[in-house]
């Protein structure tokens, strides 16, 4: 089998259960939208909804029971499995495509020649890998179902629930009978206002998972009244549910069947009596503890850029002091005495140049020497 591993699943949804998913999700999204989004996108090619019925049942016997994914079966095993020909079965493919209900991960292709001989070594004599498919909820679909109704937890039995007949006559007691007449309406209780507050600032959370704007905020409140009373947060909330699935390892569908009941049971994991101690209060601390710091290492550099400030003035209100001045007096006659000794020195060594030149030439200072012994005129020419 191709390893596909986790990088192609990502932004995949699952299924809620495989049976629903193949006989209340297909038709309801079949029924929705194969007029609007199947039919104008492949024209000339029908698909009826049997035939798309029959073969997601048949996908459903190839995917992860609890996912939905891996379902890689060829179209031919599916055209065998359906009576269906190859070429329907492509098309209902497509359509579940269409219908956002299923998602090809991996297209179908030939092996390579080095997959071939791999596949060989271990005595697979296949030529090609097969689509890998996904099969999943959509929530469009989702709500769609629950706001018709078909996932009654009571569903019907057959026609005869709705026609019992008795053999005796069916009276009305009287309401002195049953003191109907002596009780009063009961008032309903209000919900729990930090409870209602909790939810309210939960459902307001981008944090939040999508299933808690499922219910309103009155119906969280009961369920989140206690955690509410020991200062939870809605942060207190996301990270429950993040720790329950990392630690129990159970998957989170996008649209459980009861939020409420399992928000429940995520605290009852937690602990009814251990709810003071909050699921967000480590990371709340030390996110607290670097505030700090990082407040600290900005007031220790504001405090030395301020005493940097007053020293920078301090010593430019210095620069026309009389220490100030008398410096800058001793630094000019420093530099004239200086300016004079390389003056002298200058001088007597452009002294002692001069001396050692003429010595070569053999002439005095007052320009007489041997050029006026051997004047042309004394040579008789």
């Amino acid at each position: 089998m191709l390893d596909l591993g986790e990088l192609p699943w990502a932004g995949v949804p699952c299924w809620s259960r495989a049976e629903r998913w193949a006989l209340v999700t297909v038709p309801v999204a079949y029924a929705a939208r194969y007029d609007t989004h199947v039919r104008p996108v492949m024209p000339g090619n029908p698909v009826s909804l049997n035939a798309v019925r029959a073969v997601a049942q048949a996908r459903t016997r190839y995917a992860d029971h609890a996912t939905g994914r891996n379902c890689r079966p060829t179209n031919e095993r599916l055209a065998t499995d359906t009576g269906l020909s190859v070429r329907t079965v492509q098309r209902a493919d497509t359509a579940l495509r269409l219908l956002g209900v299923a998602t090809e991960v991996l297209r179908g292709r030939q092996r390579t020649r080095a997959e071939r001989f791999a596949s060989w070594r271990v005595g697979d004599r296949g030529r090609g890998w097969a689509s890998v498919w996904a099969l999943h909820d959509q929530a469009f679909i989702q709500r769609l179902v629950h706001k018709l109704g078909l996932l009654s937890p009571h569903p019907r039995s057959g026609p005869v629930r709705d026609k019992n007949s008795y053999k005796e006559v069916v009276t009305t007691p009287s309401a002195a009978d049953s003191g109907a007449e002596k009780r009063a309406a009961q008032r309903r209780t209000s919900p729990d206002t930090e409870g209602s507050a909790l939810a309210r600032a939960w459902r307001a959370d981008p944090q939040a998972p999508p299933w808690a704007h499922r219910h309103s905020c009155a119906a969280w409140a009961a369920t989140l009244a206690a955690p509410a009373r020991h200062h939870w947060t809605s942060r207190d909330l996301s990270q429950l549910v993040t720790d329950w699935a990392g630690v129990t390892g159970r998957r989170i569908p996008d649209a459980p069947y009861k939020p409420i009941g399992l928000l429940g049971a995520m605290l009852a994991w937690h602990g009814r009596d251990n709810l003071a101690e909050r699921p967000a209060a480590l990371d709340e601390a030390r996110e607290a503890a670097e505030l700090a710091a990082a407040r600290a290492r900005v007031a220790a550099q504001t405090a030395e850029r301020a005493a940097q400030e007053r020293a920078r003035a301090a010593a430019q209100r210095c620069l026309g002091g009389p220490g100030h001045q008398a410096a800058r007096r001793a630094a000019d006659e420093a530099a004239q005495r200086a300016a004079r000794r390389r003056t002298h020195t200058a001088a007597a060594e452009a002294a002692r140049i001069e001396a050692q030149v003429r010595a070569a030439r053999g002439t005095t200072p007052t320009g007489e020497g041997r050029a006026a012994l051997h004047s042309p005129c004394d040579s008789g020419y």
